[in-house]
């Protein structure tokens, strides 16, 4: 049997949570082709916690607005779409069985502050975890190795005490960088898929594979 983490990090987009649409395609459909790039190129600042949001958005809208003309979105349209995804309850219940285990679970997600505000004060992050660490928080966003580092300096445990489950290979790759237990999870697999893929990090998940 493997050895039980001290603690257990949580990405959230695609693992705990998601998106209602395809975000790319609803944004190139309402502006012009390349727009959701652009959208989310200027996001990069924010989720690195260098600027809010909201700013850098204006600033794109108002470039848009100068080199192509009319932008059919306003500000509070493209927020909006940062709010439009669903927590997978499933997924929320093997996160609650690990903790009921007595393994502490903890947000660790790249997240801009209207994002950061929105999952602690609408849906209730903060209830569901025992501790959260955001990109805009931190001032580092995944794949950075940094992030993992100022997680692991909080925490001050051995980095093979802490356990990291993404589903984007490129962030459980900087994680195990620092020496952290990282696994990938296939979002496609579902809550059985994402029990197997902890169960090297918390054996005791086996019994709800019928193991």
């Amino acid at each position: 049997m493997s050895t039980p983490v001290e603690t257990l990090l949580w990405d959230c987009d695609g693992v705990l949570q998601h998106g209602r649409f395809d975000w790319r395609a609803r944004l190139d459909g309402a502006v012009r082709p390349g727009f959701a790039r652009r959208v989310f190129e200027a996001e990069l600042p924010a989720l690195r916690g260098e600027r809010p949001l909201r700013d850098v958005l204006e600033e794109l809208l108002h470039v848009e607005g100068e080199g192509g003309g009319h932008v059919p979105v306003t500000v509070e349209d493209l927020l909006d779409i940062w709010e439009q995804f669903d927590l997978d309850p499933e997924a929320v219940a093997v996160l609650t069985a690990v903790r009921e285990l007595g393994v502490p679970c903890m947000l660790a997600t790249n997240q801009q502050d209207h994002r950061v505000q929105h999952m602690r004060e609408v849906r209730g992050y903060d209830d569901l975890v025992d501790g959260s660490y955001y990109s805009s928080e931190i001032g580092a966003m995944k794949p950075d190795p940094a992030f993992f580092e100022h997680i692991l300096e909080d925490l001050d445990l051995p980095p093979e005490q802490v356990g990291f489950v993404d589903d984007l290979q490129s962030n459980v790759t900087a994680a195990q960088s620092v020496g952290i237990r990282a696994v990938r999870h296939d979002p496609e697999s579902g809550a059985m898929g994402l029990v197997k893929v902890l169960t090297p990090l918390v054996p005791q998940l086996a019994r709800l594979r019928g193991a």
